[in-house]
Parts: structure tokens; C-alpha cells; sequence
């Protein structure tokens, strides 16, 4: 697995968007692969987890992408 972590500064909210669907797209992959590893138990009848949407991934990512960049005050003042 890749470790390399991208900055969360970005110069606007259109850059942070994007740069949020970016790294949901590499996590919800990661998400894809590891639920493709999982070996149930011989006999049950188990059902596997739901996966969460790429969407729900990206929103929470570009929450924390806004916070690290302060919402972007500076840009409304400039």
C-alpha cells in the first residue's frame, strides 16, 4: 500500500474539491480490494458489510481538507 500523503492545503474550495475526489477515489479502491480479501467463515452464511459511497467518502474528506485550510477565510479577504 501506498503511504505518500498529499498536503490538504489547497489555494481555494474548487482545488480542495478536487483534491477531495482524488483521495476518495484511491480510498474507496483500497475499501474495494480489501472487501474483495475477506474469507467468511466455512459454513455461515455471513453477509459482508455495505460499502460506503464514494460520495459520503469524498464529503467527509473535503471536511477535513476545509478545516485544515481554515475554510478559506484568506481568499474572501484578499
Amino acid at each position: 500500500m501506498n503511504t505518500e500523503l498529499p498536503s490538504l492545503i489547497t489555494p481555494n474550495a474548487l482545488t480542495g474539491m478536487v483534491l477531495a475526489g482524488e483521495l476518495s477515489e484511491k480510498l474507496h479502491h483500497q475499501f474495494e480490494l480489501a472487501s474483495a480479501r475477506v474469507e467468511l467463515p466455512g459454513g455461515t452464511n455471513y453477509l459482508a458489510a455495505a460499502q460506503v459511497p464514494r460520495e459520503i467518502i469524498s464529503s467527509v474528506l473535503f471536511y477535513a481538507i476545509a478545516a485544515a485550510n481554515g475554510g478559506w477565510h484568506n481568499q474572501a479577504n484578499g
